[in-house]
Parts: C-alpha cells; structure tokens; sequence
C-alpha cells in the first residue's frame, strides 16, 4: 500500500473514531446543558483547565518523540510509560496541595473535593497514553475506535443519570473519571506491547532532546487557552463561562474530529518523507486543499444557522453562545489549516522552530485577550479570532523559508473553496431568513447548501474533491 492510501485509510479510520466519539460526547453534552445550569459548567470548565495542564507536564512531547523516531526501541517506550506514570503522581500531589488556594480564589469551596477527585483522572490517563500512541504509530485506529465508543457511551449515560438525579456538578466530574477507567481497561487487552519496566536515561535524554520543544510549546500554549477560562469567571457575570464555552461547543464537534484526524496520521505518516523536501510538500498541498474542502464549508454553514441551532439544540437560555459560535466557526477553520503547518516542523524534526514561533504566537494572545477582557466575552471571542488569524501567517512563515510553500501559495490554493463556501452561505441565509420556524430552517438550510457548494467546486475544478471520492470508493471496497 502507497503512502497516500495508507495516509487516508489512517485518516478515513481515525475520523470514524473522531466522528463517533464526538458526535456521542455531543449529544450527552447538549443533554447536560439542558439538565445543569451555566453557573454549573462554569464550575468544570475551571477545573478542567488545570486538568488539561496537568496532562501537558504528563505527557511531555515524548508520545510525539516515539512517533518521529524511525528506530525506536522497546526500552524507549518503557522509559515513558514509566515517566508519565511517575509525572501524573506528581502533578496529582500538587493539585491535592493548591485545591484549597484555588478554591479560595474563585470562593467555591466544594472546588477543593472535587479538583481531589478530578485529578485521580491523571493517573489512570497516564496507564493508556502509551498504548494509544503505539497504535498511532501503526495508524491502526480500530481498537481506539471500539475503545473510546464504548467508553464514551457508558460514562455519558452515567452522567445523564446522575445529572438528572440532582447530583449536579459531580455529574460531569464522574463521567471524566469513569470514561478514563473504562479507557484504560480496555485499550489494554489485544496490546501486543508489555512493558519491560526498563528505565533508560539514555532513552530519556535521546527522546527529551526532541520533545523539550514540544513540552515548552504545548505549556505556553495550552496556558493562554485556558487562561480565557481561568479569568471569564473572574471578571465577568456567573454563567459567562458557561456561555463562553458552550458557544464553542458545537465548533469544537467539527474541530475536534478534524484535528484529531490530522494530529494523529500527519505526523507518523509524513515522517518517512523527512529528507524529500519535494515529495512532502505535494502530499501537504493536497492535504491542505482536500481539508479545507471538507472544513471551510462546514464552518461557513454553521455559522449561519448557529441561532437556529442552539435554540433547537440547548433552548433559549443559551442564546448569548450564538455570536461567540459564529466567531469560532471562522477561528476554527483557520486553526485546522494552521496547525498542518505546525505538523510540517514536526516532520522534519525542527521543533525548534514550532516553539521559537510559539512565543510570538502566544504574546499576541495575552496582548489581544487583556485588551478585550473588560469588555465581555464577546470581544473575548473576537480577540481569539483575530490572533488566530495573525497565527495562521505565523505558522506558514517557516514552511515558506524551508519548503517553498508559504500562506500566500496555500490561500492561493484555497481560493476557491473558501469562494464556494461564502457563495453557499450567502445562498442560505438569503433564503432561510425568511423562514420563521426555527426547525424548518435546519431542515431546508443543507438542502439548498450541498447542491449550491459542490456546484462551485466542480465549476472551479477542484481536483481533491474527485480525488476524496476515488479513494473512499477504494476503502469501501476494502
């Protein structure tokens, strides 16, 4: 099997994987909002921040350090097994130790239980990592599939349960450590891999020299992500975060499927293709173009059908996310883009690069997020969609320099399929405005947008999209 087939077989496998766990993970979310109230998700959404950091320190960019190296050895992956078993006991003893300064900072008190409870989640997700990242390597994606599904499924219904009992917060903090557990326990059986608990500072050293840069780079961004959700509830009304973050919602469904998709085969995938600087950037100009025919039209009409949407969808007491959807739309889909740059770097091993660019990247962040703070988190949203676009430039800059292949050569090739994407949506809102039911309108809205967008593709001749099609025949034959 070719690169290219076994690349789309790698990424048609992980977005059936993406696809269904997100799409169960979505409607379990969507039945929570409707249970809890927004002051509630404030709550886990200020705990799951310091979760997610925890999990940076955790995983230390040595999962993407095995992925790059060619000649990795057994004593290689036992050294991190064993280091982010040993660095999850840490973090979990100092979320222990600062639960209280945190609870005391937000005046929550029950933050201090339940960030102790929470975090037991770190251990048991450092037991899987390893696992996962081998099938990575092999861009098997099946028994992760099988895994997450099942997984997903159990806790959520769980949670549903809990939430309609009126247990409230603690709903959301079980389904976390209970989709953990279950993950853990089932990643495991038909592993060939056993560890030889084997701790090599050879390895360490060999492994650390790649995924230092990654380490510092994934901190510094993962902290400026989250502080939005660290200072929202500090300096705005209760429930905004929740607002905040339910507006992101139904983008991070298509972001999440899309970026999984592609963090997870780019890298294992391209990495053979390290030294043939020529052959990498024709397989990143038909990955970009086919991605982007796939996001930028499923972006584009979500942003216009958002307000119909979430009232369907979460009922009209989330009705402030609408706006700060329709921005995340447009960020998200600049995002996608963005971060197969990023990838590039990986690729040929010049993390380096990827943090040094990292560091700009993060001050026009902080720069654009505290000069919109005080004025809500509309603003808030727009910050982000502006240094999302100041990001999407930055992160071309290198594979310009290096590759020849920069952000006016990949917005070239994305002309017509973001033309297509506006044309189809400015079709829909034309004609759904006129419609009163809300219900109606998400009905008509794809119908009248399919014909509309794949009419211009092929106007404009968009070669990936027959491409996509040759291909997925292929799979289904298989």
């Amino acid at each position: 099997m070719g690169l290219g087939d076994k690349m789309f077989k790698g990424m048609a496998w992980s977005a059936i994987e993406r696809i269904s766990i997100q799409a169960v993970q979505f409607v379990i979310g969507i039945v929570l909002l409707r249970i809890l109230s927004p002051p509630e998700f404030d709550i886990i959404a200020i705990l799951l921040v310091f979760i997610t950091i925890s999990q940076v320190f955790i995983d230390s960019g040595f999962t993407k350090a095995l992925i790059q190296k060619q000649n990795r050895t057994n004593d290689d992956i036992s050294t991190v097994f064993i280091f982010n078993i040993v660095i999850s006991l840490v973090c979990y003893a100092l979320l222990w130790l600062v639960a209280p300064l945190i609870a005391n900072f937000y005046q929550i008190e029950e933050l201090v239980l339940l960030l102790r409870v929470l975090a037991i989640s770190l251990i048991v997700n450092a037991l899987f990592t390893v696992p996962v990242t081998l099938y990575t390597i092999e861009l098997d994606f099946k028994v992760i599939t099988k895994v997450n599904f099942l997984s997903s499924i159990i806790s959520g219904a769980i949670a549903i349960y809990m939430a309609y009992v009126g247990f409230g917060v603690w709903a959301l903090v079980a389904q976390t450590l209970i989709k953990s557990v279950l993950t853990a326990i089932l990643i495991w059986f038909g592993l060939k891999w056993k560890p030889n608990w084997v701790f090599s500072k050879g390895s360490l050293k060999e492994l650390f020299s790649y995924g230092s840069n990654l380490l510092i780079s994934s901190i510094l961004n993962t902290s400026v992500n989250k502080l939005y959700e660290l200072v929202i509830p500090k300096v705005t009304s209760p429930g905004n975060l929740g607002y905040y973050t339910s507006g992101t919602r139904i983008t991070d469904f298509i972001f999440g499927i899309m970026n999984a998709v592609l963090e997870r085969v780019l890298l294992p995938g391209l990495a053979s293709l390290q030294d043939q600087i020529e052959t990498l950037v024709k397989h990143t100009r038909s990955i970009i173009r086919a991605t982007a025919l796939i996001t930028v039209p499923i972006f584009i009409f979500l942003a216009t059908v958002a307000e119909p949407l979430i009232l369907i969808l979460m009922t009209d007491k989330w009705l402030p996310a609408v706006p700060i959807m329709q921005i995340f739309c447009i960020a998200r889909a600049i995002t996608i883009i963005s971060g197969i740059n990023v990838n590039l770097l990986y690729v040929i091993g010049r993390t380096d690069l990827a943090l040094r660019q990292q560091y700009a990247k993060l001050s026009i962040r902080v720069v654009l997020l505290i000069a919109a703070l005080k004025y809500g988190i509309l603003f808030i949203a727009l910050a982000e969609l502006a240094s999302t676009t100041i990001h999407f430039f930055i992160n071309t800059y290198y594979p310009g320099k290096i590759m020849k292949y920069g952000s006016l050569n990949q917005i070239k090739d994305m002309l017509p399929i973001i033309f297509s994407g506006l044309i189809m949506s400015l079709c829909v809102f034309l004609i759904i405005g006129r419609i009163e039911n809300n219900l109606a309108k998400l009905c008509l809205a794809p119908v009248i947008a399919i014909p509309i967008y794949f009419t211009f593709i092929r106007l404009f001749k968009v070669q990936e999209l027959q491409m996509l099609l040759t291909k997925a025949k292929g799979l289904k034959k298989k």
